[in-house]
């Protein structure tokens, strides 16, 4: 829950950022100075393209505009310092940390150095024209860029240390859905090399009355349900949130029938849980069994129609996959 109160205060700030870099474009354009109302619209633009701003903007092609406003910043501040805007080139100190957010990870390192490029070419027409103020603009310069590339190399550290943690779903505990596959690959071929069997179960959860607000007071016990599947499955057993109401979970050496059994118990213990919210909705689970020749495609495919199979046949069902003739009608 603290990363997601985290997340919660970052929006908070990105949407802070924005007004402000808004408020700033629009006094610069009063005042006529247009660069820099450009600059200030720019830093806008890195803010709102941002997934941080909006967590569906992390995907193509806001990564790409991110970076695209970042260079259209740099050229604006090149322009300013090779045209005598002295004032401009404070700009300077606050690009290596745009260039590690505002450009993808591999590219931000190459756009750090462009920065110091231009800025060591900015200081030798500087020295050239005779501007007082170079040699205290140079030293703050480079030591603004050494706190910056110190906290960039804290923020990496943080990351890869957190990484291992993002596995896991943040609401419920659950593996998270992009390292599903791979996982369930991983299993198959332990399972084919040692001989074993492998079942997977998926269960969904649906709110009985479709026109209510899509089940806000169902979401509110996930943590809950999450917490049950995780002390009613075996240590080595995962579970998996592949969907908003659906979970999956990988059986290591369980055979197809027990599978079934087993997802009825599941079935029945998170039907118990939601009674006592008070809670009506529909809640179906689907077993399946590793046959010869399944992949993780094929795997969750199939046990996905056997969880098809279950909510078409009756509400609160639980059904097993056990072959082709057990597809889902369309």
């Amino acid at each position: 829950m603290a990363t997601m109160a985290g997340s919660v205060l970052l929006k908070h700030l990105a949407h802070g950022a924005f007004i402000g870099s808004a408020v700033m474009a629009a006094l610069c354009v009063l005042a006529s100075e247009p660069m820099l109302a450009a600059c200030a619209a720019t830093v806008g633009g890195i803010v709102v393209c941002s997934p941080t701003f909006h967590k569906r903007y992390g995907a193509a092609p806001w990564p790409a505009l991110r970076a695209g406003f970042f260079i259209i910043l740099m050229l604006l501040v090149a322009t300013a310092a090779f045209t005598d805007r002295w004032f401009m080139s404070y700009w300077l100190y606050g690009l290596p940390l745009l260039a590690y957010v505002a450009v993808p990870r591999r590219g931000a390192w190459i756009a750090i150095v462009a920065v110091v490029a231009i800025a060591i070419a900015m200081f030798t027409v500087y020295q050239s024209s005779g501007i007082a103020q170079r040699h205290q603009t140079i030293g703050a310069f480079f030591l603004t860029l050494l706190l910056s590339l110190i906290l960039v190399f804290l923020l990496e550290f943080k990351r890869r240390q957190l990484m291992p943690l993002r596995r896991t779903d943040e609401l419920t505990n659950a593996a998270s859905q992009q390292h599903l596959t791979s996982d369930l690959n991983k299993e198959i071929q332990r399972s084919e090399r040692e001989g074993t069997t492998l079942s997977v179960i998926m269960l969904a959860l649906k709110p009985s009355n479709d026109a209510e607000p899509a089940g806000a007071d169902l979401r509110s016990i996930l943590p809950q349900i999450g917490r049950y599947l995780h002390s009613h499955i075996r240590d080595f057993d995962a579970y998996y949130r592949v969907a908003d109401l659906q979970f999956l979970i990988i059986l290591p050496g369980i055979t197809s029938p027990q599978a079934s059994r087993q997802a009825q118990a599941l079935q029945h213990g998170v039907q118990q849980l939601l009674h006592s919210h008070q809670l009506t909705t529909t809640l179906s689970t689907g077993a399946a069994g590793l046959n010869i020749g399944d992949d993780a495609n094929s795997l969750q495919h199939s046990v996905t129609g056997a969880l098809r199979r279950a909510q078409q046949h009756a509400s609160n069902n639980s059904q097993p996959f056990n072959g082709p003739n057990q597809e889902p009608r369309a």
